[in-house]
């Protein structure tokens, strides 16, 4: 299963649960399960934020290397699901390409909680970070146990 998780400026939240995703996988042996992620105003100079890397890497994930990327009808396309972090994320990715509405989510909805946007860590002090990670590790392991059993 292909998985592209989408934020804004593809820093924080996509990147934390594209890289959670393809870890616990991993570790769970599905081979065929990969995580990529975007953003929708996505800023390839900008640096992934330190807290970022201290939440992955409270979780064994170290050494993240990222540049940020704008999405694209070529991601949209390689994906089995496309994953949003907050609702004016779906309305942008359906206003702009509306032949993919089928497979674009809310990831609190994939992860099956009620809909609710996932906040940006942006900026905030690293307890922020942890617990958006938390979250995030929580959704993607909730994602994997409903949708992996799915393939078997």
């Amino acid at each position: 299963m292909n998985i592209l998780f989408v934020c804004t400026g593809n820093s924080c939240r996509s990147v934390m649960a594209e890289f959670l995703l393809n870890k616990l996988a991993a570790d769970r042996g599905l081979k065929e399960w990969e995580a990529r992620s975007c953003g929708v105003a996505a800023e390839r100079y900008f640096p992934i934020p330190g807290g970022v890397h201290k939440a992955l890497g409270e979780r064994g994930i170290a050494g993240v290397s990222h540049i940020p990327q704008l999405v694209t009808r070529e991601l949209l396309k390689w994906a089995d699901a496309v994953l949003v972090m907050a609702r004016g994320h779906k309305e942008f990715l359906l206003d702009e390409y509306p032949e993919f509405t089928g497979k674009v989510h809310l990831f609190s909805e994939y992860a099956g909680w009620e809909p609710r946007d996932i906040e940006d860590p942006i900026g905030q002090p690293d307890p922020v970070y942890l617990a958006c990670c938390a979250t995030l590790e929580k959704g993607t392991r909730s994602i994997i146990e409903s949708h992996a059993a799915k393939e078997c």
